[in-house]
């Protein structure tokens, strides 16, 4: 874990979920892999060769200094809208076979919620992502989940983070965002003025209560 940026007077927390709020190596790989199978059907080609596409794009932006981009945006670049990549993740993405209740986040968030107020921005769709905090457990614990149906756009675009903010009734500068990708989800949040806070996985937010009290110090 790595504290950035912390707010003075912070009294929100917007967190990242998927690789933040738990840690499932395969069920993250098979997200990408079932919408790569998915846009590869719709391009009628297999899907080593839409693999290879994305790849190029992504390689490119490497390139040309733009960092890392949301799976989204690259399937915009291929003629795939946001309403498209919407449903294609409602249909194909089930996060109940994959994640089950972590008592140890549910405990964290309980404390944390106790002193500030919690959100969620994913760049999955709002009910993708309200099924995956009910997996978990943790639903009832934050005041707002922003996905990418609310906005139709993805992080690291700067609307999902201000759309959790305003659900949160808070300034941006009075929110600290917390993720695992710097590019994705921190970066993009502090030139909004947030803080931020990069983490491994949900060990980390496990000892997170730990980690802002010490900074609150």
């Amino acid at each position: 874990m790595k504290v950035l940026r912390l707010a003075d007077g912070a009294e929100g927390l917007i967190f990242d979920l998927d690789g933040t709020l738990y840690t499932n190596p395969a069920y993250m790989a098979f997200q990408e892999e079932v919408l790569v199978g998915r846009l590869a059907r719709e391009r009628g080609e297999g899907v080593e060769a839409t693999r290879a596409a994305l790849q190029k794009m992504r390689a490119e932006r490497e390139a040309a200094g733009l960092g890392r981009t949301s799976m989204a945006r690259l399937f915009a670049a291929l003629g795939i809208g946001v309403e498209t990549s919407v449903r294609w993740r409602e249909e194909l993405i089930e996060p109940r076979d994959w994640l089950e209740a972590d008592p140890r986040l549910e405990a964290a968030l309980q404390i944390l919620g106790a002193r500030y107020s919690l959100a969620v921005v994913t760049n999955n769709p709002r009910s993708v992502g309200e099924k995956g905090l009910e997996a978990l457990g943790v639903r009832s614990l934050f005041r707002a989940v922003v996905g990418l149906d609310d906005t139709m756009a993805s992080k690291p675009a700067p609307e999902p983070f201000l759309a959790a903010s305003r659900l949160l009734g808070l300034k941006p500068e009075l929110c600290v965002s917390i993720g695992d990708r710097r590019d994705v989800d921190l970066s993009p949040a502090m030139a909004l003025g947030m803080g931020a806070v990069l983490v491994d996985g949900v060990e980390d937010v496990y000892s997170l209560p730990g980690i802002l009290d010490g900074d609150r110090q």
